[in-house]
């Protein structure tokens, strides 16, 4: 998720989305190249370790849920898209939707 809550939602537009995506696949390459370093410099203990990455730019709804063990997630049909295209994708590699697409365009 992008979105850092630091500019009202209904101000959100053009340079600051754009800037959002770029976070979100800046932090995915980052993800790989960790994962990479990790898998190169151990002893075949973690050689299998490998990740598929979706990012899908629309709504979401994020949130604290439960009363004993307290956490924050998302849901929505955007999460429900990049978790689609992780799926699809290939271990290694970072997909993105063309709503994505349109926006790094």
């Amino acid at each position: 998720m992008g979105y850092n809550g630091k500019i009202d939602k209904h101000m959100r537009k053009g340079a600051v989305i754009v800037d959002e995506a770029n976070r979100v696949v800046q932090t995915a390459i980052e993800m790989l190249d960790i994962i990479r370093e990790v898998r190169e410099s151990s002893d075949n203990q973690h050689k299998d370790l490998d990740m598929r990455i979706g990012i899908h730019t629309g709504k979401i709804v994020a949130g604290i849920i439960g009363s004993k063990v307290v956490r924050y997630d998302i849901f929505g049909e955007g999460v429900l898209m990049a978790k689609k295209i992780e799926q699809w994708g290939e271990a290694g590699k970072i997909c993105i939707s063309e709503e994505t697409k349109k926006v790094l365009a």
